[in-house]
């Protein structure tokens, strides 16, 4: 007869092997998105979608993981559910020139979930705390995350906004959840100093973005109302205000947190990537530029994630500052240009704003790179400890 601690490593093993297995999935998955074989990539969802359950009610792996195997685990599910959502939302826009709403706002959600667990989880370890069980309300969201896929995938128009719809919600249910628990634990209770909650507020602030952008439900942007294309502008101002303010202030308080570190470019990144989503739909933005834009956010949040596992913190660099900075001042440029006040004044305007937006987007796009590799170049000792 094996021991416990035989029988709980044997779970264990089982556990990674499935959902490493899993997690290989993904890739077909999204191959056959691109490559149009909505069966293939359904049946792979579906294979993936049992052996989740598997994971979760059967074995029930995530109540005797060890942390950091959770975490990382949990992580590169994240990370894959989103780019495959994220893959379908493009292939649709560029498809059939269109924009379903409730797809884009499931990504944006799924993006903001799949992000704050990472960055509480590694709060949560690095505090000498264990992780909360997965409760039911989240073992549903992944479920239900995986179904939609399905559904959006096979284009089934009439469950489509449906399952999102449920998605949405059990995504709020796990995370009002996740937040109560977190908070309930004294040694957890800490207020949000002034500048972390104007931070959290660019967070909040961003799903209605989208909301406003897309209000007149015109992919062209210039037709749009002008009351909704100034408070879209206004909102970016206020993105850009909000990012100077929230530093300033932790720094003039002397309330500079590890949290305030890690949200700060994460608000960032929330905001400027739902916008260039929005670029993408609009036609301001090719899909390369958008997909580049992200590959090199996600390359640097997992650079910061792998420091934070040997308890460094990597702070903002001029590079990355500038990169803001400038992204913030292109989409400004943008959204200007598409007013109609302008459009007017300006002589053979709406021939030059056809390539304006690329234009500026190609500026965007080769400084972030180039702030990626600052990044990576400035991060070579962390690196060797890993490659």
């Amino acid at each position: 007869m094996p021991s416990s601690k035989e029988r709980l490593l044997n779970l264990k093993i089982q556990g990674r092997f499935w959902q490493i297995f899993r997690a290989v999935l993904f890739i077909p998955i999204i191959i056959f998105i691109w490559m149009e074989s909505n069966y293939l990539a359904a049946l792979f969802v579906s294979i993936s979608l049992v052996l989740g359950w598997i994971n979760l009610y059967q074995l029930r792996v995530q109540e005797v993981e060890e942390p950091y195997f959770r975490l990382w685990l949990n992580f590169v599910d994240g990370l894959l559910s989103f780019v495959v959502m994220f893959s379908i939302f493009i292939r649709d826009v560029i498809k059939d020139q269109s924009v379903e709403k409730m797809l884009a706002v499931g990504c944006v959600f799924l993006f903001i979930r799949f992000i704050a667990y990472t960055l509480f989880s590694f709060g949560i370890i690095r505090e000498g705390n264990q992780l909360p069980r997965r409760r039911s309300w989240t073992k549903l969201a992944s479920l239900s995350i995986t179904v939609t896929m399905a559904v959006y995938i096979l284009n089934l128009e009439y469950y489509m906004q449906i399952c999102m719809g449920a998605s949405l919600l059990l995504m709020g249910a796990s995370t009002l959840s996740f937040i109560y628990w977190y908070y309930r634990d004294p040694l957890h209770r800490k207020p949000l100093s002034l500048a972390s909650q104007i931070t959290v507020s660019r967070i909040v602030l961003t799903p209605v973005f989208l909301w406003v952008f897309f209000y007149d439900n015109d992919l062209n942007y210039c037709n749009n109302n002008l009351i909704f294309k100034v408070l879209a502008l206004a909102m970016v101002a206020g993105f850009m205000l909000t990012d100077f303010l929230d530093g300033y202030l932790a720094r003039k308080m002397g309330d500079v947190t590890t949290l305030g570190k890690y949200l700060d470019p994460f608000s960032d990144k929330i905001s400027n990537m739902t916008v260039f989503l929005c670029f993408i739909a609009t036609g301001y933005a090719p899909v390369w530029m958008v997909a580049l834009i992200y590959f090199r956010e996600a390359s640097v949040e997992t650079l910061r994630t792998l420091a934070a596992s040997e308890n460094v913190v990597i702070p903002a660099r001029k590079s990355g500052k500038w990169k803001t900075g400038i992204q913030g001042a292109g989409i400004l440029l943008i959204l200007i240009g598409a007013l109609d006040p302008v459009t007017r004044l300006i002589p053979n305007y709406s021939s030059f704003f056809e390539s304006f937006p690329t234009y500026v987007m190609g500026l965007i796009t080769a400084i972030t790179l180039i702030s990626g590799v600052d990044y990576f170049m400035a991060s070579r000792q962390i690196l060797k400890k890993f490659v």
